[in-house]
């Protein structure tokens, strides 16, 4: 019980990543037989019906699909992370090592996943065609960085070089973030979390936030 208690977040964490394999999962198979093909193979998205009536098109090719839908996950964890210190700054809430590692393996395994479907997808070399996707590429080497160093045997290898190391996940959010807006994605709610996350780490704005939530604390008790 007093594992379960202290791992909670963790689990979660772990339930919450695998959500969105599964659906995918659905949509993959696998190729034994015709060497012509893809050993992994994907059925086609279709899309809701008043989305495909907007677009006059009903269906996507299901490999990009699953890349997509792998980096909107992979930037969702991501700011999940970087939202850690500023909920804690303005709730109080405490964000475990265990589950932080939890969010940033998840971050990374999503962030090496999109790649790994776009460069099937798209071929290597587009990677390095347009200026987005350079800069995704750059945000995905970080985030996989982070991911490997997100260990007790990496915190005791690089000491108090780690955390400066790990502060790397803010500059690869603001890649993710470019990157997003460039695509022409959906980037207004992402933007307005990260913007908020750094505007509650200034130091001013953070000193007040906690001096007023002590006094609360204070007044309560």
């Amino acid at each position: 019980m007093n594992w379960l208690k202290k791992h909670w977040g963790w689990i979660l964490v772990c339930i919450l990543a695998s959500l969105p394999l599964v659906n995918l999962l659905e949509m993959l198979s696998f190729n034994f037989e015709d060497n012509t093909y893809a050993f992994l193979l994907f059925d086609d998205y279709e899309y809701p019906p008043h989305i495909a009536d907007q677009m006059d098109f009903d269906s996507m090719p299901g490999i990009k699909y699953a890349s997509q839908v792998t980096g909107e996950w992979a930037i969702r964890f991501l700011l999940a992370i970087l939202m850690c210190t500023p909920l804690r700054i303005l709730f109080g809430w405490t964000c475990s090592l265990y589950t932080r590692q939890a969010i940033g393996i998840t971050t990374g395994v999503y962030a090496l996943l999109h790649f790994l479907l776009f460069v099937t997808y798209e071929g290597v070399l587009a990677t390095f065609s347009e200026p987005e996707l350079i800069i995704g590429f750059l945000a995905c080497i970080i985030v996989f960085f982070l991911m490997i160093t997100s260990n007790k045997r990496s915190m005791k290898w690089l000491k108090k070089t780690w955390k400066k190391v790990h502060r790397l996940s803010y500059f690869a959010g603001i890649l993710a973030l470019i990157h997003v807006i460039l695509m022409k994605e959906d980037w207004v709610l992402y933007a307005s979390i990260l913007g908020v996350g750094f505007l509650l780490r200034y130091k001013p704005i953070r000193s007040k936030i906690e001096q007023v939530r002590v006094k609360k604390a204070k007044t309560k008790n």
